[in-house]
């Protein structure tokens, strides 16, 4: 296990926290991704620290076929344009982070019959809980 899986695995387990494992449970019942060590600890993922049970199921893409997870490569570029590859993150300020994620959350895709993320998300969990996850 990498020490970047810690940290991922960490994260999950306050996302699962902050919103309830039954919440939780309902947004991410899948995680896609690629092979990268972050995502190593497969165990530490599936199963929760709350309740013991599994709590999602995680499916790696093969390598080099990026068109097997094609909106998240999308979201990817869009990102790209706020913090570029192989930038450190570490001199970015909270308020730029914040602003850059107000901008893609309120930005509409075709993906979502021109809904914006924001929008789309609220419809699928309700305003409480988008607001728990961004606030």
């Amino acid at each position: 296990k990498q020490p970047n899986s810690k940290k991922v695995v960490d994260y999950f387990d306050y996302l699962e926290e902050l919103l309830s494992p039954e919440i939780f449970s309902k947004i991410f019942q899948v995680i896609l991704t690629d092979r990268d060590p972050c995502f190593s600890d497969i165990e530490g993922l599936e199963t929760s620290k709350i309740t013991g049970k599994h709590r999602m199921h995680i499916f790696y893409c093969d390598p080099y076929v990026s068109n097997q997870k094609a909106n998240i490569e999308n979201l990817n570029k869009q990102i790209r344009k706020f913090f570029p590859k192989e930038k450190s993150t570490n001199n970015y300020s909270e308020e730029y982070v914040n602003s850059s994620n107000t901008t893609i959350v309120n930005t509409p895709k075709k993906s979502l019959d021109s809904a914006t993320p924001k929008d789309a998300f609220i419809k699928l969990f309700g305003k409480d809980i988008f607001d728990k996850l961004i606030y």
